[in-house]
């Protein structure tokens, strides 16, 4: 089941894909008609509570580091070289996942603070 947060950013990715074809076919009126669908969606979640989301990615956060440790566990236990390979690969992912939702946490910290980007 997606997070409120994962939908949300799948609706934004949709919107951005959508645009990006409005803007190569040369449809003016379908651009500035995204834009406005895309600024309302952007405008309705203001109202969603920051605390939730952050929770939310706080839950995610967990739960790869408990998949990671079973991984690093599986790995310890294994002596074939196929497995350990898969689960490696499994563990750098679950890495580039985790590192995402650290980037979105350090974002919305900044962001309540009042603190610029880098």
């Amino acid at each position: 089941m997606k997070t409120y947060a994962e939908l949300n950013s799948l609706l934004v990715d949709d919107y951005l894909d959508l645009l990006n074809i409005a803007k190569q076919v040369g449809d003016e009126e379908w651009k500035d008609s995204i834009l406005q669908a895309l600024k309302e969606e952007v405008d309705s979640n203001h109202h969603v509570d920051s605390t939730e989301v952050r929770q939310d990615l706080w839950n995610q956060f967990e739960d790869i580091n408990e998949q990671m440790h079973d991984l690093l566990m599986q790995l310890k236990h294994t002596d074939s070289p196929e497995d350990k390979e898969q689960i490696i690969e499994l563990i750098w992912g679950l890495k580039i996942d985790r590192h995402a939702i650290t980037r979105k946490l350090e974002t919305m910290s900044r962001a309540s603070a009042g603190t610029p980007k880098p």
